[in-house]
C-alpha cells in the first residue's frame, strides 16, 4: 500500500501509530553511506506500470509486548484520463472511528498534486476535513476542524514523493547494487525527509495455493531539518516494504509494510484478525 496520506494523523486519534511509530521513535544519529540519486520525474519511477485495484489490508500495532488490532484499511486506485492517478483510502478502526482520503498523482512520475482528507466519528459525523493543492513551489489549501476553517500553506512540493503512499512507486523501480536516495514528505508533520531505499532480498508468499515472490525493500528516513535518522528494517523505526512489481489478480503491489511497532499486511503474519 502506500500507507500513508495525512488523514492518518489529522486529529491525532486516527491511525496515529502509522507515522508516529515509523518516524517519531527515538532516532539514532548515525548516517549511512550515500546511495544513487533518484528524483521525481527523472524516469526511474513509472506509475504507468501500476494497474487499477481495490485491496483491503489489516493493520496492527505492537503494544504491551503483543500485536494489537488497529482495524482495516481499503485502498482503491483509479486511472483518470491519461495523466493522473487517484488513490482513495478508507480506514475503519476498532470503536468505529473512520477516515477517508484521496491523493492525486501525476501518472508517470508519481508526483503528488492534490490531497483530500476526511475524518468521521462512529456515528458518521464529520469531525475534520482538509484539502491541499501541491506544485513545484509548495502547497496551499484549507483545513476544517469542527467547523473552524483555516487556510494553510507550506514548502512540501510535488518534487517530493508522498511518504504515506511510498510503496506504489517503490514497486515500479529497477533496483541497483547501491541504495536509491530521494526526497519524500509527510504532510501530517509538514516535514520533508531524505529517504534511502535498498533491496535486501526476496520472500515467497503463499496466496490461494500459489507462490508469489515479493522484493524486500528496507527504508531509512533522514529528517531534513532536525537531522534525525530512522534506521531501516522491519525491526527498526524506518521499516521494510514487501513489494511485488507484477502481482497476480487480486494481489497487491505492496502485500506488507512493517516497522518495530506497526504493521499493515495483506498476507497475515503479525496482525490478529479484526473482530466483527
Amino acid at each position: 500500500m502506500g500507507a500513508q496520506p495525512e488523514f492518518f494523523l489529522l486529529l491525532a486519534f486516527l491511525m496515529k501509530r502509522i507515522y508516529l511509530t515509523v518516524l517519531v521513535s527515538i532516532p539514532v544519529t548515525a548516517v549511512a553511506g550515500a546511495g544513487s540519486e533518484m528524483a521525481v520525474g527523472d524516469g526511474q519511477i513509472d506509475g504507468r506500470k501500476i494497474k487499477p485495484f481495490e485491496i483491503t489490508w489489516q493493520q496492527c500495532a505492537f503494544v504491551d509486548d503483543q500485536w494489537t488490532d488497529q482495524g482495516a484499511v481499503t485502498e482503491t486506485l483509479t486511472i483518470l484520463g491519461d495523466s493522473e492517478l487517484r488513490l482513495r483510502r478508507a480506514v475503519k478502526q476498532p470503536g468505529g472511528k473512520q477516515g477517508a482520503s484521496a491523493t492525486y498523482f501525476d501518472r508517470a512520475s508519481f508526483a503528488p498534486i492534490r490531497m483530500e482528507t476526511e475524518i468521521a466519528g462512529a456515528d458518521g459525523t464529520r469531525l475534520a476535513y482538509s484539502h491541499r493543492d501541491i506544485d513545484v513551489d509548495g502547497y496551499a489549501g484549507v483545513v476544517d476542524r469542527g467547523g473552524e476553517k483555516k487556510s494553510v500553506q507550506g514548502e512540501i512540493t510535488s518534487s517530493m514523493l508522498d511518504g504515506g503512499s511510498l510503496g506504489l512507486p517503490l514497486a515500479t523501480i529497477a533496483y541497483q547494487e547501491k541504495p536509491l536516495e530521494f526526497l519524500a514528505s509527510m504532510m501530517s508533520f509538514d516535514a520533508s525527509y531524505r529517504v534511502k531505499a535498498e533491496w535486501v532480498g526476496s520472500e515467497t508468499l503463499d496466496f490461494e495455493g500459489n507462490q508469489v515472490e515479493a522484493w524486500l525493500i528496507d527504508i531509512e528516513w533522514h529528517h531534513e531539518v532536525l537531522g534525525d535518522v530512522y534506521p531501516p528494517g522491519p525491526d527498526a523505526s524506518g521499516g521494510r516494504y514487501w513489494v511485488v512489481p507484477d502481482p497476480p489478480d487480486g494481489f497487491p503491489y505492496v502485500p506488507r509494510y512493517k516497522t518495530d511497532s506497526y504493521a499493515v499486511e495483506f498476507i497475515r503474519k503479525f496482525c490478529p484478525r479484526t473482530e466483527g
